[in-house]
């Protein structure tokens, strides 16, 4: 099936790429539909970014593992599919390759995940695999696979997903999400060789969410971070827990915990641990709430491909809160042009700018609450997304779906700046001071060709803004 997909897409990438109207920053498939990362990490002089991926239509199907690597986290090579449903205890056309972990130990990469495939009673039932890679290319599948069969409490699970695995001393350790009883729990298995598992119990469960989707774990200045998709807990699509891990007990002990986004385009978050130890998450720049919406919807599925990750964005921990922060890597590419306004517009809305290029535009705030209106309106379709900055951020938009939601970032008095991040269809708002995001999809039927403008009334309470639209010559990725 993988020599298939591959010959599948080598058939009709340059049709794709020809009609395709496709995100310069964010990286996407050449064709085809895109969820979860997989498998984030460093391997022979690469970052090697794997992903849930289905060939053949642009709504999610039967699931593979597509790849891609790249030197800088930036600029992105497309590689041939990694994993494919090949083996009998994956291949269901609603099951496949789920998403997973990756790990290297004695020079081979492991890729560790989630089988889904039919039992005898026809349901679909989800068990945990492992491929091994000599070269970070070509993968082959452990012969004595599904590694674990059943939860903790001897089931086949329908909802039993997505291992993440570490190592700690000198043993291994994974977690799975699961539903059980209709609560979300996270499973904790140990091993010593990477291919037998033993059970140890519940890490941690949310009684709010039914299911926790897409764990990942790791150690930041000090503290031990959790991180998942809660399924089920309203307007919270991606949790951060900080606390400590009792690897005697196989339980995370919580200290404090908050949202990684506060948008509904953040999804399944992973990270990469760089040579030189910063760490760096991706999530799907999509949702799965508002997925169906878009269906036929301009150049989402009109062009052979659907979905996004977004920026990778720098982490790091302060007063035992999670921050993501643009990377330096983006404020130094190439600018095409550089504008610096006059922000006294008396209440009046200031056109400013024709957003046509990959813009950062960064906004410095004075004190007060008095609100900030800034408005993007698409050039074709007239729709507008509006930005009101007062004592939260705000988002809606006459045009997009997502505008009837209510969308907020909180702010604070230590929020002095605001850089938005526009790339086709992509909305990234970060607060630098506080290192939360707001991430949003914009599919206007358009092009990124928007006419930008502000307004604030509050005398020093807008001092700056600055637009830089970067030079889309120079972020070809493939």
């Amino acid at each position: 099936m993988k020599n298939e997909a591959n010959q599948y897409i080598e058939k009709y990438r340059a049709l794709a790429a020809k009609s395709s109207k496709q995100p310069i920053l964010h990286f996407t498939p050449s064709l085809g539909w895109m969820n979860d990362p997989n498998g984030l990490i460093f391997f022979k002089g690469e970052y090697h970014l794997f992903y849930q991926y289905h060939p053949y239509q642009t709504k999610w199907h039967q699931m593979y593992w597509g790849h891609a690597v790249s030197s800088d986290l930036i600029t992105w090579q497309e590689l041939p599919i990694a994993l494919a449903p090949s083996e009998e205890y994956e291949n269901s056309p609603d099951g496949g390759c789920f998403s997973g972990t990756a790990l290297e130990h004695e020079g081979t990469l492991y890729l560790f995940y989630t089988a889904v495939a039919k039992n005898a009673a026809g349901q679909l039932i989800q068990k945990q695999c492992v491929a091994m890679s000599e070269d970070g290319r070509h993968y082959s599948k452990y012969e004595n696979n599904p590694i674990i069969h059943i939860d903790h409490l001897g089931k086949e699970n329908p909802h039993f997903r997505d291992p993440k695995v570490w190592q700690k001393g000198s043993t291994f350790y994974m977690l799975v999400g699961v539903s059980q009883d209709n609560v979300g729990k996270l499973l904790m298995y140990r091993s010593e060789n990477l291919l037998g598992w033993t059970e140890m119990g519940v890490a941690f469960e949310e009684p709010n969410a039914w299911m926790l989707e897409c764990p990942d774990f790791y150690e930041l200045d000090g503290k031990e971070v959790l991180t998942f998709s809660p399924v089920g807990i309203k307007g919270e699509y991606s949790t951060y827990l900080i606390g400590h891990m009792d690897y005697e007990k196989g339980q995370f002990q919580l200290e404090s915990r908050g949202i990684l986004d506060y948008g509904v385009d953040f999804y399944a978050p992973q990270t990469f641990l760089t040579p030189e130890g910063e760490r760096y998450v991706i999530g799907w720049q999509n949702g799965w709430e508002w997925m169906d919406e878009w269906n036929g919807f301009g150049e989402l599925t009109e062009n052979s491909w659907c979905g996004a990750m977004s920026i990778p964005r720098k982490i790091k921990l302060k007063d035992n809160r999670l921050q993501s922060v643009l990377p330096n890597k983006i404020s130094t590419l190439k600018a095409a042009k550089t504008f610096i306004y006059d922000t006294q517009s008396n209440g009046y809305q200031k056109p400013v700018s024709t957003i046509q290029e990959p813009t950062i535009i960064e906004l410095s705030l004075g004190p007060g609450i008095a609100p900030i209106k800034l408005m993007f309106k698409d050039k074709k379709s007239e729709s507008e997304d509006i930005f009101i900055i007062d004592e939260q951020l705000h988002y809606y938009s006459t045009g997009n779906p997502l505008g009837r939601k209510t969308l907020t970032m909180p702010l604070s008095n230590r929020s002095k700046t605001l850089k938005i991040l526009l790339d086709l269809y992509a909305i990234e708002v970060f607060d630098e001071e506080e290192g939360t995001v707001l991430s949003v999809n914009s599919f206007f039927k358009g092009t990124l060709n928007r006419d930008f403008s502000f307004s604030c009334s509050g005398k020093e309470r807008l001092k700056q803004v600055v637009v830089t639209e970067l030079s889309a010559k120079q972020l070809i990725k493939r």
